[in-house]
């Protein structure tokens, strides 16, 4: 007889295997090509073990939604930022903002941003899932900057630079549509601009904006 815990561990392998299958497929034939039984033969379990866990399409989709942000979120933390000043970590954090668009999963977060224009189920699943991210990077933010955090309109800005860059990225993965805008370097320099407000730090930064 098994105990509790070797099946406990087992059906965690199962969820983990059938949310990463998920993702997997909204990556490379997105939502309309992911099926629940393509996810199960991408996961090596049966039809009938991904239905015990995720009865429906949407289901799948929604659980892989907030795997997901977790992932996003986990990658923002992942390595800290440590600079000598303000200047250079606001330099740094941008950087990371942009590496985190740019991984292998966020295409499939851009998928479901598609099919959540015309779909309410998805659409309030991607709705608390870009809350719950926008959250997340405000507060690394407010952690790392809390002199330029002190100014009123900081949350502000940090939506605007996340909103430059998810767009410049989506524009990017569209074939040769890569030089309709500046490169990350220069894209990268004015945005630092809307951060860095005070003369003083931002002559010391300069050198890290290129």
């Amino acid at each position: 007889m098994k105990s509790p815990r070797r099946q406990a561990d087992r059906r965690a392998a199962t969820v983990t295997a059938l949310l990463d299958a998920t993702i997997d497929s909204l990556v490379e034939v997105g939502y309309a090509g992911t099926t629940t039984r393509s996810v199960a033969e991408r996961a090596g379990v049966s039809q009938g073990a991904q239905q015990h866990y995720f009865r429906t399409k949407t289901d799948l989709v929604d659980a892989a939604m907030i795997r997901l942000v977790e992932q996003l979120v986990a990658d923002a933390n992942a390595q800290p930022i440590d600079a000598d000043n303000e200047a250079e970590r606001a330099a740094a954090l941008l950087d990371r903002l942009w590496e985190i668009h740019n991984l292998p999963i966020t295409p499939a977060v851009f998928e479901l941003f598609n099919v959540a224009r015309t779909d309410p189920e998805i659409a309030t699943q991607v709705k608390a899932a870009l809350a719950r991210g926008m959250d997340a990077i405000r507060t690394i933010a407010h952690a790392l900057l809390p002199t330029f955090a002190a100014r009123p309109d900081f949350d502000d800005t940090i939506d605007i630079i996340v909103a430059t860059v998810r767009g410049t990225v989506i524009i990017a993965a569209i074939p040769g549509a890569d030089t309709l805008h500046s490169p990350w370097p220069k894209l990268k320099e004015h945005l630092l601009a809307q951060v860095i407000t005070d003369p003083a730090v931002a002559v010391s930064s300069a050198a890290h904006t290129n």
